[in-house]
């Protein structure tokens, strides 16, 4: 692993001067901007920066509160661990149940290599929720940058889902796993959700605001942006079903945002 400038400049979401704790609650800005032609699984994936080491490295620099390594190559190696045993535990016993034994046991870790890492078990959907959080502000943040409503709306759909399918065991742990957040993390978790929907609306509210004299049918943007979120969901939740899917996730992608399109406009 490099130095922590390398790393920032490898991920391209800092600036170099910043120091950890600078970094601690800065909004992360995804590399990859998509203003022409169409958002692709595979273009999107060499681009994502929420993968790999650069994505324990960020937790590293974002929580200097709930980590205690202050050495970054051991922090990271042991995050990796730590999270990897996580996503693999929780679906079997659950996050109430599991304890740091269990992941002291799954990740061959001492006792006081966990605590010096996470300090408390709470903290490991903390750090989830920071990431899916980060995500999402990076995809509104994204959207906004296209050229029109109905560009914006695609990236948002097309990035969610791909977003979601890379980090699935993230998106996974804190759909079922938000009530085991503390209370304040617990609304912001639901915040992120509210937050993508709105997003949403207000992009098929500009596309319908642009067919003024059209028959729009009656059916609400919000009520729309719901079922858009339901269906990107779909896809992160049940994995075993897209295991070896009929379709790509780009074709599901394509899919998607064509019935959002048919409902949207069908008449009323």
């Amino acid at each position: 692993m490099g130095s922590k400038q390398e790393i920032v400049s490898q991920s391209r979401q800092y600036n170099r001067s910043m120091t950890r704790s600078d970094i601690t609650q800065t909004p992360v800005e995804h590399p990859g901007r998509y203003t022409s032609g169409m958002l692709i699984f595979s273009d999107y994936r060499k681009h994502f920066t929420y993968q790999g080491k650069a994505l324990y490295s960020l937790l590293f620099l974002r929580h200097p509160d709930k980590i205690k390594l202050r050495k970054e190559k051991f922090a990271i190696r042991n995050l990796q661990k730590i999270f990897a045993a996580t996503f693999h535990l929780v679906p079997k016993i659950g996050f109430p149940t599991m304890s740091l034994r269990d992941l002291s046991a799954e990740t061959g870790l001492s006792m006081g290599g966990l605590y010096s890492t996470i300090s408390y078990k709470e903290n490991i959907a903390i750090m989830v929720k920071d990431i899916v959080a980060l995500v999402c502000h990076d995809l509104v943040k994204e959207a906004k940058a296209q050229p029109n409503p109905s560009l914006a709306l695609e990236y948002m759909v097309r990035g969610y889902l791909y977003a979601s399918t890379l980090l699935q065991p993230w998106f996974y742990f804190l759909y079922f796993e938000t009530r085991s957040l503390p209370l304040k993390d617990q609304e912001a978790s639901k915040n992120i959700e509210r937050f993508t929907v709105d997003e949403l609306a207000r992009l098929l509210e500009q596309q319908r605001a642009a067919l003024v004299g059209s028959n729009i049918n009656g059916v609400s943007s919000d009520f729309i942006a719901t079922m858009a979120l339901a269906m990107i969901q779909e896809r992160y939740l049940k994995p075993w079903k897209y295991k070896k899917p009929a379709q790509t996730i780009d074709q599901y992608a394509d899919h998607c945002l064509l019935l959002i399109e048919q409902v949207h406009r069908c008449p009323a």
